[in-house]
C-alpha cells in the first residue's frame, strides 16, 4: 500500500500527440509518445527526488499508433516505491523562490467567490472580464470560483514553466531540450486541469485515468479544447508550493520533457489541497 510506504511527493507524465478524433491510447495506463511512428520505450517506474522524502514517476511510450487494437500492446505502468539513492536524473537549474500566499493547505473549499487573481476588471454581473476558465461550459462550472491563493500557486506554476523553457535544460533519458518560447494560459486546459486536481481528491485516486475510465483527452474535449495536434499531463502530489513541484516535475525525464516540449503552445494548471498527498497539481499541455 502506498501509504505504507511514507512517500511525500509523487508525479506521473503522459504525452501523445495525434488529432483528437484519431488517439489510440490505452484507456488503462499513461502512455507517452509522437504519431511519428518512432521506437516504443516503456521508460515506466523512473524514480524522482524532492529534496525530502521519497516520490515516484513513471511513463509509458505508445509508438504512435492511431488504432485502438495496436494500443492494446502498451506495457502496463508499474509506479514502485521510493529509491534508496534518490534521483538517477541530472541536476537542473533550482528554480528562484515565488511568492504564492498564504498556506493553501489550510484554504476552505471554494466558496463560489469570484476574484481572479490575475486582473483586477469585472463584468456588470460580477465575474471577471476575462475568466479563468469558460463561461458556458458545464463540466467547467465546479472550476470557477477558485480559491485566489490557488489560482496564484497556478499562475506561479506558470511563471516558472515559462522561466525553465527560456533557460533549455537536460532532461535526461529524454535528451537535451534547447530554449523553448513561452506557453499561454489557456482556460480550457486550465478547466480540464482543475476538474482533474478536484476529481483526485473527491474520489480518492492519483492516476491520469480517472475511476470512469477517463484519459485526459477526454477531459480536454470537455473542457472546449478539441481539435489539436500535440497534448500533454503531468501531475504530481505532496508539494505545498510552486517550486517544489516544479522540481519534482524537472528531476523527471518523462516530466521534464513534457515541460520543454517546443511543439507545446497552451498550459493549463491545476491545484488543489487535499487527498493522500495533501497537495495535488496537474499540468496539461496543447497545441493547435
Amino acid at each position: 500500500m502506498l501509504s505504507s510506504l511514507r512517500l511525500s511527493a509523487v508525479v506521473l507524465a503522459v504525452l501523445v500527440a495525434g488529432c483528437y478524433s484519431g488517439i489510440g491510447a490505452d484507456e488503462t495506463a499513461p502512455i507517452s509518445g509522437s504519431t511519428d511512428g518512432g521506437s516504443s520505450d516503456p521508460g515506466g517506474g523512473s524514480d524522482a527526488t524532492d529534496g525530502g522524502g521519497g516520490s515516484i514517476s513513471g511513463a509509458l511510450t505508445d509508438p504512435g499508433t492511431t488504432t485502438d487494437d495496436d494500443a492494446t500492446t502498451s506495457p502496463a505502468l508499474t509506479t514502485g516505491g521510493p529509491t534508496a539513492t534518490g534521483t538517477t536524473e541530472p541536476d537542473v537549474t533550482t528554480a528562484p523562490d515565488v511568492t504564492t500566499g498564504p498556506d493553501p493547505g489550510t484554504t476552505n473549499d471554494p466558496s463560489g467567490g469570484t476574484a481572479d487573481p490575475g486582473t483586477t476588471s469585472t463584468s456588470t454581473t460580477g465575474e471577471p472580464a476575462n475568466p479563468d476558465v469558460p463561461d458556458g461550459v458545464s463540466y467547467c462550472e465546479p472550476a470557477k470560483g477558485w480559491d485566489p491563493a490557488w489560482a496564484q500557486l497556478e499562475e506561479d506554476v506558470l511563471a516558472l514553466v515559462n522561466q525553465r523553457r527560456a533557460e533549455g535544460a537536460n532532461c535526461g533519458a529524454e535528451g537535451n531540450f534547447g530554449p523553448a518560447g513561452p506557453l499561454t494560459m489557456d482556460p480550457a486546459l486550465r478547466c480540464a486541469a482543475r476538474m482533474h486536481s478536484k476529481d483526485m481528491n473527491d474520489r480518492g485516486f492519483f492516476d491520469h485515468t480517472n475511476p470512469d475510465g477517463e484519459p485526459p483527452w477526454d477531459r480536454m474535449g470537455k473542457a472546449g479544447y478539441g481539435n489539436y495536434s500535440n497534448a500533454g499531463e503531468n501531475i504530481a502530489g505532496g508539494s505545498p508550493d510552486a517550486a517544489g513541484t516544479m522540481d519534482q516535475w524537472m528531476n523527471s525525464a518523462g516530466h521534464c520533457a513534457n515541460i520543454m516540449n517546443p511543439e507545446f503552445e497552451h498550459i493549463g494548471v491545476g491545484y488543489y489541497p487535499g487527498g493522500q498527498w495533501g497537495h495535488l497539481w496537474t499540468q496539461v499541455f496543447g497545441a493547435k
